[in-house]
């Protein structure tokens, strides 16, 4: 069942602590197939990581820079180009949003193959570097009960935050519905370093078998 209410907010311009999201011509995988970031509506059924299908419960919508003149380069996102983190296709992506990745060297460092790293932290590998961001691009935060790594048909999966609001955080002692850790600044660099090394980095292990070519909003169920 889809809920009546849609929750989006603007048309105010990213503020500086908002610069992660999924950026306009992302696709994540919904019960029908590929679905464009910008066309997921409260309501709908996402696959994630690791809990299968979970519904949307927020839909945030930001114009990426609405501002006169040219984005500054601290908001502008990057290009991380295909093959970097195991993705098919060249990928935008704003800086503090979070992607999981999967390294040997992650196992050894901090004793998981798979870790959670802000796109910040690639800066520089193999190629990744800010670009200025077409003049319509918005982003998009989905938010679920608890937050989930979902994923995108690029090949890379991401992290969406959950439906919590400041005050909720106030009051508790603990990060209501936050069951991810995302690796330190610090700590991510030095991971990302092995991003550089020669060889393809694969998709995750936890990548499901979908098909490469399905189409943004193909009639293709997922099991």
């Amino acid at each position: 069942m889809f809920y009546n209410e849609r929750k989006e907010y603007g048309p105010a311009p990213l503020r500086m602590a908002e610069m992660r999201g999924l950026i306009t011509g992302t696709c994540v995988a919904s019960r029908a197939g590929w679905c464009p970031i910008e066309d997921v509506q409260v309501g709908m059924d996402i696959l994630t990581f690791d809990a299968g299908f979970q519904q949307v419960r927020e839909v945030n919508r930001t114009p990426l820079w609405g501002e006169d003149g040219p984005c500054p380069p601290m908001m502008r996102p990057y290009e991380v180009p295909a093959g970097v983190l195991g993705n098919r296709d060249v990928l935008y992506l704003m800086p503090d949003q979070s992607v999981l990745i999967e390294l040997d060297a992650a196992e050894k460092l901090f004793g998981d193959p798979f870790a959670l790293i802000p796109v910040r932290a690639l800066d520089g590998v193999r190629g990744c570097t800010r670009v200025v961001p077409p003049q319509r691009a918005r982003v998009t935060v989905l938010r679920f009960d608890s937050e989930q790594i979902v994923f995108a048909n690029s090949g890379a999966m991401f992290l969406c935050p959950c439906k919590t609001d400041l005050l909720d955080r106030a009051l508790s002692d603990e990060e209501a519905g936050e069951v991810y850790k995302i690796l330190p600044l610090e700590a991510a660099l030095h991971l990302t370093a092995f991003l550089g090394a020669p060889g393809p980095v694969l998709p995750c292990a936890g990548w499901p078998d979908l098909p490469e070519d399905l189409p943004a909003g193909a009639g293709v169920a997922i099991a």
